[in-house]
């Protein structure tokens, strides 16, 4: 790995990283002592799980050895991936700019089918390389948010004058040709359905109420909420990474949007069916929720004029970052997604104190 193009990274994401770069061969050294060793690194995460430390060095190792094991080690990185947004917590850290580091000269070699095939991984990527404060450092490699299309297998034909056992036919008169000569069928062509368009009406929004809330039994930087969103089946259980931005005691009974088609997701043991909407700045420092009117009805989806349709019944990563680029707050505070409006049976619904920020 190139350690010194990852302190330059980090010095663009940590104000107050040193400017003499220490000195490390990745090739010889464990890049786990970086984050164990390393007293600036140590200092911001002094509680680095020793399981993901781990997983980086053998990723780590399988790339700087070519070990067959690396397709394994990325397929269980990219199953890793698929309920976080980034590799240690909510939030941009040194340990997504070391994978970037170590995965960027693979995902540019990869094509759109193989980058497909770890979808989690290529979303984390374009996430981590379209981030402002690291914008211009390497080369932004160009992903399609696209599925490639899919292959269809050719059936093959028997050979002339062989059965489909394998046995030569025997040769009939003219006469049998003739009376045994069946009308050939038509192929029918199946029709083509049209992909729906990229936009909000994929997401399903609904207006839900947080009806209970504890902190996660295994993660500080977790809760666990039960939301009423007027299901025959009850609550809903959803876990949000909110403990440092709102106070258990705010959470309580507050009205709320949940992106509710979204695929269940394990986090630290507990399954989560959804997630609730927020609005955050840049560095994700302030993060509040995105709020409908106080007089909206529970269960209610929230709607866009200007992008009608049916949402999907589980929502793809690759749909929901195409689409969650263009929604945002306005100017006036209210969530809209490319000039329109969220809209609900009482009216739009608000971030309190943040225009003009991305809402997921």
């Amino acid at each position: 790995m190139n350690v010194e193009l990852f302190f330059n990274l980090l010095s663009k994401v940590e104000s107050s990283t040193p400017t003499v770069v220490p000195t490390f061969d990745s090739s010889k050294e464990k890049l786990s002592k970086l984050f164990t060793e390393n007293e600036f690194i140590k200092s911001l995460y002094p509680n680095i799980d020793s399981n993901t430390l781990k997983t980086l060095d053998e990723i780590s190792d399988a790339f700087n050895t070519q070990d067959k094991k690396k397709e394994i080690l990325l397929h269980k990185l990219n199953k890793d991936l698929l309920s976080k947004t980034f590799i240690l917590n909510e939030k941009l850290s040194a340990l997504d700019l070391v994978y970037y580091v170590i995965l960027y000269s693979w995902m540019n070699e990869l094509n759109d089918k193989q980058r497909f095939t770890f979808c989690n991984i290529t979303r984390w990527f374009n996430l981590v390389q379209n981030q402002k404060s690291i914008l211009n450092i390497q080369p932004l490699i160009t992903i399609s948010v696209v599925p490639p299309p899919v292959e269809k297998k050719e059936e093959k034909k028997p050979a002339a004058g062989k059965t489909e056992g394998g046995d030569k036919k025997q040769p009939t008169t003219t006469t049998e040709q003739t009376t045994e000569a069946a009308p050939k069928k038509e192929k029918r062509v199946a029709p083509v359905v049209a992909e729906p368009p990229m936009d909000i009406s994929r997401f399903e929004i609904r207006v839900g109420k947080i009806v209970e809330c504890e902190k996660h039994p295994n993660a500080d930087s977790l809760y666990v909420e039960k939301i009423d969103l007027g299901e025959k089946e009850g609550p809903r259980t959803i876990v949000s990474g909110l403990v440092k931005f709102i106070p258990l005691d705010q959470m309580l009974n507050r009205k709320v949007l949940v992106l509710c088609n979204l695929k269940p997701a394990n986090l630290k043991s507990i399954k989560s069916f959804g997630m609730v909407l927020c609005a955050s700045n840049s560095d994700h420092t302030h993060v509040e929720f995105v709020e409908p009117p106080a007089d909206a009805t529970i269960g209610e989806r929230v709607v866009f004029d200007k992008f009608p349709g049916d949402f999907d019944k589980v929502l793809k990563p690759t749909t929901f970052d195409a689409v969650s680029a263009d929604f945002k707050t306005d100017e006036n505070k209210i969530a809209s997604y490319k000039g329109d409006l969220s809209k609900t049976s009482a009216g739009p619904c608000v971030a309190k104190t943040l225009p003009n920020t991305l809402v997921k």
